[in-house]
């Protein structure tokens, strides 16, 4: 699989240059399978709609890394819900609320219900994920830790063992997982 990666300030004509990329490509080899990755989902309309004008859409898939990573796992028939961002600060406050119920985080109590927490938590968590910090690593990592690092392990492996239990996958488990898929 060939990549490209094509990187520039602003109307300097991106999207043009790789809009001609693919209609060479497709002169060439029109059952080419091509992917286009843009930040967002109003890029990937107006990519789409440029394309289109021009002719160049068929076989051309348009989308973000998150839909790309998608297709790839799908490919591979792997099909696993994705925990919406909604849902994962759900779940990381029912795991605070449990944990605080239980007695396991009295180092953190007190910020149970401060706005904010949770989502302090989710790019704590989300952090760990990108470092490839499992959360069994972890605890092991924070034994003779303070008591905010063993918290804070805790609360990590309490919601990845929510999210298998559910049989969801939240963003990063997605990314991850098709990482592996690629090597």
């Amino acid at each position: 699989m060939a990549v490209e990666l094509l990187i520039a300030p602003p109307a300097t004509g991106k999207t043009e240059t790789v809009i001609q990329r693919i209609i060479t490509l497709k002169k060439s080899q029109p059952f080419a399978k091509i992917w286009v990755v843009v930040p967002d989902r109003l890029q990937t309309v107006a990519f789409r709609r440029r394309l289109a004008h021009a002719g160049g859409t068929l076989g051309t898939q348009v989308g973000r890394f998150n839909d790309l990573f998608n297709n790839i796992l799908e490919e591979n028939g792997i099909f696993m819900p994705r925990a919406t961002y909604p849902l994962t600060h759900h779940l990381i406050k029912g795991v605070v609320d449990q944990a605080v119920q239980a007695g396991e985080i009295p180092y953190y109590k007190g910020l149970q219900d401060f706005p904010g927490f949770i989502q302090i938590l989710h790019e704590s968590f989300t952090e760990l994920k990108r470092a490839l910090v499992e959360p069994h690593h972890l605890m092991e990592y924070v034994q003779n830790g303070i008591s905010g690092q063993k918290e804070l392990a805790l609360l990590y492996q309490h919601y990845q063992t929510r999210l298998q239990t559910l049989q969801y996958a939240d963003e990063e488990d997605i990314n991850n997982l098709t990482v592996r898929k690629l090597q």
